[in-house]
């Protein structure tokens, strides 16, 4: 986790994209040029995710080891992991909400 968004308590888990970006690339017929698909951010996100869970398990597994003494690290690796975790099964969670309310509309 780089740095927490202004005004909110979502971290900033490496998705590359800014709010300020896509909305400077809207073109006013409802495309957007350039912007990355939702499909290529949900995978940048869920990949950073996997790294930061698997750089926290090795750095644990080195520490258990006797291969590190910086348990400092560990802890903020970890919790770092645990909170990127915890923020994508929030994320789910909300867009299995809006899934299931779109699919209770009356066409």
């Amino acid at each position: 986790m780089r740095s927490a968004i202004p005004g909110t308590f979502v971290p900033d888990i490496g998705t590359g994209a800014n709010t300020k970006d896509v909305a400077t690339q809207a073109i006013p017929g409802g495309a957007a040029t350039g912007a990355p698909s939702f499909k290529d951010t949900v995978k940048s996100f869920l990949s950073d995710v996997n790294d930061k869970v698997t750089s926290s398990d090795q750095l644990s597994r080195d520490l258990a080891a006797g291969r590190t003494n910086d348990v400092s690290k560990v802890v903020t690796s970890v919790e770092e992991a645990n909170l990127a975790m915890q923020f994508t099964l929030a994320i789910r969670n909300k867009l299995l909400d809006a899934y299931t309310e779109i699919s209770r509309m009356q066409v």
